[in-house]
């Protein structure tokens, strides 16, 4: 019994010696710099925007010494497209300079499926496997800080876990986290410790009042969850206890039933009760429907949307942006801009789909599960041209797009 201890104590410190100082260690470690980048964006704005700018030179540079400038040619037409359509709609915007610095932040960011694509391409023998695992390595030090910041700040008086801690990074990096601990610790000690940081992770969300940031991690486990259990009772007990656990957190949130009871005894309508649930998310995308851009095929512009109606909640500028992927992308670049931007991602997605039916299904729903949370998350709280969609996501779809030549499955 010691003997199997002591060997499975053994693997897991040889998984995770060759997550962190395998072959070509430097090559893995600059491939999944927008993962760290999205880590360093959780602690930082600027220290974010520092790293993935370094990134960025680093990788022009490289290219341009290889003088290898192939590239996905559907997905770069549409690319094209986007930001010269983007560009058109700042010049004629109300606020030019802003719009064209959103924008070019946008270009920077969503560049990173090219450099991956064109990165992923350059290492000998891709391993996958190590891939994940070394973005479950960024998951789990993005959940270690996200407790520690809680925890610390949680002391003062004037703790406001809402606005002061945020949790969404390790919420859609959740999925590489497991993946890291499922293959490095085995058996019954395994399922205890992914058990422990689910219900960790789980506890500090609710704790943080973020309700996008439970849903997107429910999304996330929800999706993985048709991966991991393809068929059968496990799958529909997963799913059923996913739906309770979502539920019970929801409660959470409206704990001494104070919205539900006012409006059960009152005259005020359920668009009310939801608009006081969502945090008026459901008056501003109201009145972004009914109040639409004076041009709905240009838009107002990158980052001009504070400058109109919809965001404006009783006389007061609440927030930047319509807090939903679609209404923002629509409102800023017009119906042209967001045909132009789904239809970039949908390259990106029929790029990738070949590649990753090679790989195995769990590799696949941890990719999958990390979308489909920052999906969720985009439609609550994330803008279009957020680092989760516009800079990781992409990551992700040219990550995946190397075919059978990788050296695992």
């Amino acid at each position: 019994m010691t003997e199997l201890k002591l060997a499975a104590s053994s693997n897991a410190r040889t998984g995770i010696a060759g997550v962190l100082f395998g072959e070509h260690n430097v090559l893995y470690w600059f491939l999944i710099t927008p993962a760290i980048a999205l880590f360093f964006y959780q602690i930082t704005r600027g220290l974010g925007n520092t790293v993935y700018v370094l990134y960025w030179i680093s990788a022009i540079v490289l290219i341009m010494r290889q003088r290898n400038f192939v590239f996905p040619a559907f997905p770069l037409v549409l690319y094209m497209a986007l930001l010269a359509w983007g560009a058109f709609s700042a010049a004629l915007s109300v606020d030019p300079h802003a719009a064209y610095g959103r924008w070019a932040k946008y270009a920077l960011l969503s560049s990173s499926y090219f450099i991956t694509w064109w990165f992923v391409r350059r290492i000998p023998e891709l391993s996958l496997d190590r891939v994940l695992g070394m973005i479950g390595m960024v998951g789990l030090a993005s959940f270690v800080y996200y407790a520690a910041e809680f925890l610390f700040l949680s002391r003062s008086p004037n703790f406001q876990p809402d606005i002061q801690v945020h949790g969404l990074v390790p919420a859609c990096l959740s999925p590489f986290t497991l993946y890291l601990l499922r293959q490095t610790i085995r058996g019954n000690r395994g399922v205890v410790v992914n058990v422990g940081y689910l219900a960790s992770l789980t506890l500090l969300l609710a704790s943080s009042n973020s309700l996008t940031e439970v849903f997107a991690l429910a999304a996330a486990l929800v999706v993985l969850g048709f991966f991991f259990f393809p068929e059968g009772r496990m799958l529909r007990l997963s799913l059923g206890s996913l739906a309770l656990l979502l539920l019970g957190l929801i409660l959470m949130f409206d704990t001494t039933g104070s919205v539900l009871s006012r409006a059960y005894h009152s005259d005020e309508s359920w668009f009310e009760v939801l608009n006081q649930l969502s945090s008026y998310r459901t008056y501003i995308w109201h009145k972004a429907i009914t109040i639409p851009p004076p041009n709905q095929w240009l838009g107002v512009g990158p980052s001009n949307v504070s400058l109109y109606p919809p965001v404006v909640v009783e006389g007061i500028v609440t927030v930047r942006h319509l807090h939903n992927l679609f209404l923002d992308c629509w409102y800023e670049i017009g119906v042209v801009g967001l045909a132009l931007y789904i239809l970039f991602y949908a390259a990106q997605i029929h790029a990738m789909r070949s590649g990753a039916a090679k790989r195995s299904a769990l590799q696949q729903g941890v990719m999958y599960a990390a979308v489909a949370g920052v999906f969720v998350a985009s439609m609550l709280e994330q803008s279009y041209a957020s680092v989760h969609v516009a800079m990781f996501v992409p990551f992700l779809f040219a990550l995946y797009s190397r075919g059978s030549e990788c050296n695992d499955r």
